[in-house]
């Protein structure tokens, strides 16, 4: 499966600015949606799927939709901007691809990596130098956002 990224509407039918519970059926009916455990209590707006890929919504007081955060899947789910992997390419690949595109802003030694004319984040934990091992050559997180989200 192919998960399109666009940033400032959202990706396939999850729209940003939508209703919050227009957005969490949406979020139901992605294939491969794992339902919450008897007893397990999710936060709103976050839905779990067979490949590991989660997607957590971030909405106003009002339960409105003002981003959307993917996290990396570890199945067959890719998650692509402009033709671009997000989390099957490795970090550097992504942060040069697309630096050659957009202004790119890196923050906290590549841990966090901005396209702010785009509305897209990038994020993970720790980069291959910190790590000493397998860690950090990919993104962890990927976030696409509504104008003036986080300022």
């Amino acid at each position: 499966m192919v998960i399109d990224l666009d940033p400032l509407r959202g990706m396939g039918d999850l729209v940003i600015g939508m209703p919050l519970e227009d957005a969490e059926r949406i979020l139901r009916e992605i294939p491969g949606f794992v339902p919450p455990a008897p007893g397990e209590v999710r936060n709103k707006g976050f839905a779990h799927y067979e490949s590991e890929l989660s997607i957590s919504l971030d909405f106003d007081p009002r339960g409105v939709v003002r981003a959307i955060e993917l996290f990396r899947p570890e199945g067959d789910v890719q998650v692509v901007f402009r033709g671009l992997s997000l989390f099957e390419e490795p970090a550097d690949v992504v942060i040069s691809r697309l630096s050659e595109i957009f202004r790119v802003e890196i923050e906290d030694e590549e841990l966090n990596v901005t396209a702010p004319d785009v509305f897209i984040g990038l994020w993970r934990s720790v980069t291959p130098e910190d790590s000493g091992g397998e860690e950090g050559y990919y993104f962890e997180s990927a976030l696409i956002a509504a104008p003036g989200y986080g300022a």
